[in-house]
């Protein structure tokens, strides 16, 4: 594997019911994460869903989407971000008029990772300075 740099627009593009470029996916040499870019509208929305084997985040570029997972809905905006474990049903649906630009990022889960995989951002949470705790975190911190 080589690292490599896409600018906006770059990437593999694949229409799946809407387009979505493919800057890390599942089936050409990485690490296990995927990055993907869309834009999508009202009406496009994916049915609820479940994915047993990876997590899967979302950061919102543009655009007003309510996230729902399990029991729980989330309200969310431009640079909004929403974390969705594996194995629970989830979806979402779009609130804007207009175009909504999203990122969706996934991951394969381990069972045994508690304690991280001891990479950069494992240093940066266990020696760095925690300035601005995150609210209503599983842990309190």
């Amino acid at each position: 594997m080589k690292p490599y740099a896409l600018n906006a627009g770059e990437g593999r593009t694949y229409c799946y019911g809407i387009d979505f470029t493919v800057k890390a996916g599942e089936l050409r040499p990485g690490r296990g994460a995927t990055f993907v870019e869309y834009t999508t509208r009202k009406g496009e929305e994916p049915p609820d869903h479940t994915h047993p084997t990876e997590d899967e985040m979302f950061y919102v570029l543009e655009g007003e989407v309510t996230f729902r997972c399990g029991s729980e809905a989330f309200e969310i905006g431009e640079g909004g971000f929403v974390y969705l474990p594996q194995q629970i049903e989830h979806g979402y649906t779009i609130k804007s008029e207009g175009q909504v630009r999203l990122i969706a990022i996934s991951f394969p889960t381990r069972e045994a990772s508690g304690e991280g995989w001891g990479g950069f951002v494992t240093d940066i949470e266990r020696d760095g300075e925690l300035i601005s705790p995150l609210k209503d975190s599983p842990t309190g911190s």
